[in-house]
């Protein structure tokens, strides 16, 4: 059934419109002069908007949404690196630019990953900093 029929304006999919169904020229556009008849204003049936479907919409994600996720995946991260220690007790000797310690595996294997997370953070702050600078100069700040 075409929407013409059922709320008495034509529809885009019905096709190009003839003269006195509802097409707006451009003289009309500008407000010279009406082409036609006035049309009669579109009446929706009673019940029309209670009969269509309701859409839920979900606020999509959000910041705390996202803290959320994150909180959770380091938890579960802590948890690993918690067992993996506990299970790594044996005593390491680590000598390094002449320092030498003994501490259990699992520590020593901490440091490393802290030290790779450091190596990896540093840089990309550097280049957070690059475009906060460069947002500055062309005014672009949030």
């Amino acid at each position: 059934m075409s929407e013409q029929s059922r709320y008495g304006a034509p529809s885009p999919a019905d096709g190009p419109t003839t003269p006195g169904t509802g097409a707006v020229t451009r003289a009309e556009l500008a407000g010279d002069r009406p082409s036609g008849p006035p049309s009669e204003p579109v009446t929706i049936p009673d019940g029309a908007a209670a009969a269509r479907p309701r859409v839920r919409t979900s606020p999509g994600r959000t910041r705390i949404g996202g803290a959320w996720i994150g909180l959770i995946l380091g938890a579960v991260v802590l948890v690993f690196l918690l067992v993996f220690i506990l299970q790594n007790l044996d005593p390491a000797r680590v000598v390094f630019l002449g320092l030498e310690a003994t501490l259990p595996l699992g520590i020593w294997l901490l440091f490393a990953a802290i030290a790779g997370v450091l190596l990896l953070a540093i840089p990309g702050l550097g280049r957070m900093v690059q475009w906060r600078r460069a947002a500055r100069r062309t005014g672009r700040t949030r």
